[in-house]
């Protein structure tokens, strides 16, 4: 068999809120990236990754946009200050609806990929104009029957509400706090990195695309594991 195709999408708050949050979200940005790269350097018999980081904000001037967009993880460069700049509102559900709509299709067209989405955000959707929660939940649904993971991380929002009412399995609250974030962006990538290397070591397994399938399926809702040796007010 080929190489999977692993789409990385991240969909980022960019709102004025995470201003006092900046560096953190940077530095756990890169944090990623870097796992990515050392996953692939890794994997790479078996695994090419793509990653997109998408921005979300109501700033009219600069508008929510992808910093990378399904771009191999070998072409990219790390996040810097001139490429977050949190400003405006929440518009959640927009960000959401389009990143999926768009890529779905995309994904469909690659004989053997998975993805993993992660929703970050530190409030509540509130100016969203082209989806609604009923459109964002279809498509995360629509995503899971493709054996994707998808993860929502927030604060000062009820987090495990949101995730049923959009069809989410993998949720994390955090503080957002600059430690708060620090350690929610580490205890993300940990996560990361255990997901990847258990469905990895698995599909090596495997002799037939279906099995592959089923084994994504049965951890896509298993992300966030607890920790024995974590304590919850770390996430603080």
């Amino acid at each position: 068999m080929g190489k999977t195709t692993v789409f990385n999408l991240i969909i980022l708050d960019e709102s004025g809120s995470m201003s006092p949050l900046t560096q953190e979200t940077i530095e756990g940005c890169n944090e990623t990236l870097n796992l990515i790269r050392s996953l692939e350097e890794k994997h790479g018999d078996t695994q090419r990754n793509l990653v997109s980081i998408y921005l979300f904000q109501s700033n009219p001037e600069v508008q929510s946009r992808y910093v990378y967009h399904n771009q191999p993880i070998k072409e990219i460069s790390n996040m810097n200050p001139d490429t977050y700049r949190p400003w405006g509102c929440t518009p959640l559900l927009d960000a959401v609806g389009n990143t999926l709509s768009e890529l779905i299709p995309i994904a469909l067209t690659h004989e053997d990929s998975t993805g993993i989405v992660t929703i970050i955000t530190d409030g509540m959707e509130n100016s969203s104009l082209e989806f609604s929660w009923g459109q964002v939940a279809n498509l995360i649904s629509q995503v899971k029957k493709m054996g994707w993971t998808v993860n929502l991380i927030g604060a000062n929002i009820d987090v495990e509400e949101m995730s049923k009412k959009i069809h989410i399995d993998n949720s994390l609250a955090f503080n957002a706090s600059r430690k708060g974030t620090k350690n929610m962006w580490k205890k993300f990538n940990h996560d990361l990195a255990n997901h990847e290397e258990s469905r990895i070591k698995a599909e090596r397994q495997c002799s037939s695309p279906n099995e592959k399938f089923n084994i994504r399926q049965r951890i896509s809702g298993l992300f966030f594991q607890n920790d024995p040796d974590k304590d919850d007010d770390d996430l603080l």
